[in-house]
């Protein structure tokens, strides 16, 4: 899947990412939502400018708001279709 993202602090120029991840696997109590539209919002952008702590090579994908479709649930997760 496509995706945007971020693994150290800095300006987006600097530090944003893009390029194919593999398709994250559900989990216990979780959704899988393919995402059609995202959002970045300002508390995304501070985060990703300033330093607070370590990132520790993780992979941040900024997203606050979104729009999309469930595509699966997991089997103990009731109330979503």
């Amino acid at each position: 899947m496509k995706a945007a993202w971020y693994e150290d602090h800095g300006p987006a120029s600097e530090v944003i990412q893009i390029g194919e991840i593999k398709k994250p696997e559900i989990g216990k109590d979780e959704v899988l939502v393919g995402v059609y539209a995202s959002g970045v919002n300002p508390s995304d952008v501070k985060k990703r400018a300033v330093s607070r702590g370590e990132i520790d090579g993780q992979r941040i994908i900024p997203h606050s708001d979104g729009a999309g479709i469930v595509e699966a649930v997991s089997s103990d997760t009731s109330g979503f279709k």
